[in-house]
């Protein structure tokens, strides 16, 4: 589907993106389509870029998620091509559920799971600690890159004096533990309970006013 649609966007001199790339076969398409000037731009998701298919194993359905997780080998190309720019940017695909939605046998429970909160972290995590993208890659890949092709002029805007402090302060050496009833969301089904993350936004500021600090709205 991915190929067709890039074949009838070059036809048509159509932009298109591509949500969620979760597979090799994908990203080979994406490079190919590229190479030929194609105006298609994609996203990979977090979970996409750690989560591998042996969680699958559990049948806990706060894994269960669309398109599924694919495999280590998917994964590992995945987080090259975000590397390389043959995937654009990353999208969180951020999905909550109630518990007695999310908590039901697999067939019955519906497709999704958090991804805001958890987003740079992930990212730290499998680009950054990999030596796969630097800072400077994390800001094109999660704020710059997303503005332009949503085009948000006034968004991913360069740190420079006279831009507006549209500004997240991340502490990139410190650690967190995850725990879905402490996230600022509406559910509690993230798939990384109890993992441990690099990564800390100690605070973010919206047009140069405080929004949060430390995980807490201000």
């Amino acid at each position: 589907m991915v190929a067709r649609d890039c074949v009838l966007a070059r036809h048509a001199g159509a932009r298109l993106h591509v949500c969620h790339v979760s597979a090799t076969g994908t990203v080979d398409v994406l490079d190919w389509a590229k190479g030929l000037g194609t105006a298609v731009s994609a996203e990979v998701t977090p979970h996409h870029l750690l989560l591998t298919d042996e969680r699958l194993n559990t049948h806990d359905p706060v894994n269960k998620v669309n398109p599924p997780l694919r495999t280590d080998a998917d994964t590992t190309r995945l987080r090259q091509a975000l590397a390389d720019g043959v995937l654009d940017c990353v999208a969180t695909d951020h999905a909550p559920h109630a518990v007695q939605d999310k908590d039901r046998e697999w067939a019955a429970a519906p497709p999704g799971m958090l991804g805001l909160q958890t987003a740079l972290s992930v990212v730290t995590h499998t680009m950054v600690r990999t030596g796969l993208l630097d800072w400077r890659g994390v800001a094109r890949v999660l704020s710059e890159r997303p503005a332009e092709i949503a085009g948000l002029p006034d968004q991913g805007r360069p740190l420079s004096v006279g831009e507006p402090a549209n500004l997240a302060l991340v502490d990139g050496n410190a650690e967190w533990t995850v725990h879905g009833a402490e996230l600022a969301s509406v559910a509690a089904n993230t798939p990384y309970e109890g993992l441990r993350l690099p990564g800390v936004v100690r605070a973010t500021l919206l047009r140069g006013r405080l929004t949060s600090r430390e995980g807490k709205t201000v």
